[in-house]
Formats: C-alpha cells, structure tokens, sequence
C-alpha cells in the first residue's frame, strides 16, 4: 500500500516501536526494582556487624530479625528513590561524597619505597621530624572570678613574694589542672592553655618568675624550670616511623591527583550572581 512507502508513516512507526522498547524496558527495570534479593554474603555481613555490637553470635531468630531490618530498610530507600526523596538532601550527597571518597582512597595506596628514596624524602622532610623544644615549669594561678578588678594588683603583690622567696606552693589559687608540668612541647601546652599562653611561655628564660600571663583560666605567674633544646632526627632510629610517614604522603598525593582526574570528566560552570 502506498501509505507503508511514505517517509512520513516510516518515522512514526519507529517513533512508536521505540516508545513500545521503552514501555518494556521500564516496565521490566520496575519488577527488577521491586525484588528484594537478601543473599547469604549480606546475611553474614549482617550477621558479623550484629555480633560485633551484641557481643554473641545471632541465633535463627537473631537472624529472621536481622533479615526484616535489611528488608524494610530496602524497601523503604527504593521508595525514597522512586518518590526523588534523596535529589536535593544534602546529608545524602555528603555520604555518598564520603563513600566515593573512600573507594578513591582505596585505589591510592604507595608503593614500598627503597631504602635510598626514603633516605631521599626524609632529608627533604627532615623538620617534621626533628625532636621540639620541650620545657618543664611550674606556675602560680590566679583567679578572676575570686579576685575580680583587684586581680593585677593582687598578681603583682604575688609576684613580689615569689620573688622574695616564699614558697610558691602556698600562693596563688586552686587550679583545676597542674601547677607543675616536665618537659612538654609548645603544642601540649598551647592544648592545655591556649596560644598566647604558650607563645608568651616559650619566649621566657629559665629561673625567673616571669609576669603575669594571661590564659582561658585567668592570670599565671610562671617560672620555667630546665629547658631541653630542639634536636635534629637521625634517619635510623626513626626509619619505620619515616617509612609510615612517606607512606601516608605517597597516599595523599595519589588520592589527590585521582580527585582532580575525576574533576577533570566534568564541565564545571561556575554562575555569577548577577550585577
């Protein structure tokens, strides 16, 4: 019939054939999507996961119950799924954003290294190695919640009999940590008092009691009692712990060059607010 050789009836055939290819093809991606397979790796992954928070091994009954949760929580995602619960849940994207980092991190491991390149690196990083200036010191803490306005006037009255030479241990007020410390970093004491606090610390020479430094806590007489200087690291002694340190840099340049390959497959567009 002359009707079956026009172009026209052609490509409304094919538009209709591939409408019916999609109908089949969804309808058979939905029953797909509507069977719940539980199989027996997931069982015993679930099953481990229970006895590590249980601290026993399920029974049969454990399991039925453990296979229930596993199903209603399926259940319940793909309908979430259906419904586009998930497209613009932020709390969504960063665990799938976790779980993709993960994955990336996992592809990233270094290699071992030889000896002569990990001698290499380590001179190259030889500073974060190197043993810190440590200090040990004890202090006279006052507080501004018993001494209020008064508390400079009373921290230099303070000072003064310290300097005399009374005894340090009976001035002062309760202080809810140490009043002595040995030999810590600047780091430790910067956690334990805050940065001015350690900055101010570390300037200060030994024997002295210094002036008032201030902290979170209140005001500190501080008097430092030895000083051990910083010490350069030595390969050998520190080899293994030189050898996790490359290890861990290795995997961050790796994981970070496999992030901006990733990147790298995607046209990123960047829209101004408007003027």
């Amino acid at each position: 019939m002359k009707i079956f050789r026009d172009p026209i009836t052609h490509f409304v055939l094919i538009g209709l054939a591939l409408i019916a290819i999609n109908h089949v093809w969804n309808s058979y991606q939905g029953e797909q999507g509507r069977t719940i397979t539980v199989s027996t790796a997931e069982i015993d992954r679930l099953s481990v996961l229970w006895a590590n928070t249980a601290g026993r091994l399920p029974t049969g009954e454990d399991k039925q119950q453990i296979i229930d949760q596993y199903v209603q929580q399926e259940a319940l995602v793909r309908e979430a799924e259906r419904l586009g619960l998930g497209d613009d849940d932020t709390i969504i994207k960063r665990r799938l954003a976790q779980k993709m980092d993960f994955l990336v991190s996992g592809e990233s491991k270094a290699v071992t290294p030889s000896e002569a390149d990990l001698k290499i690196w380590f001179e190259q990083n030889r500073d974060k190695f190197a043993a810190p200036e440590r200090r040990s010191f004890v202090h006279i803490y006052l507080s501004p919640e018993k001494h209020g306005g008064s508390i400079e006037t009373v921290a230099a009255s303070t000072l003064r009999a310290a300097k005399s030479g009374t005894d340090w241990k009976g001035l002062g007020d309760p202080f809810i940590q140490k009043r002595s410390y040995a030999a810590i970093p600047e780091s430790e004491v910067t956690r334990l008092f805050g940065p001015d606090f350690a900055s101010a610390m570390f300037k200060l020479t030994a024997g002295e009691w210094s002036p008032p430094i201030g902290s979170a806590f209140g005001l500190h007489l501080v008097r430092i009692e030895t000083i051990d200087s910083a010490a350069e690291a030595s390969f050998e002694p520190i080899k293994a712990e030189v050898a996790a340190a490359w290890q861990e840099d290795q995997t961050s340049k790796a994981k970070q060059a496999a992030l901006e390959k990733l990147v790298r497959g995607y046209d990123v567009v960047i829209e101004s607010a408007s003027e």
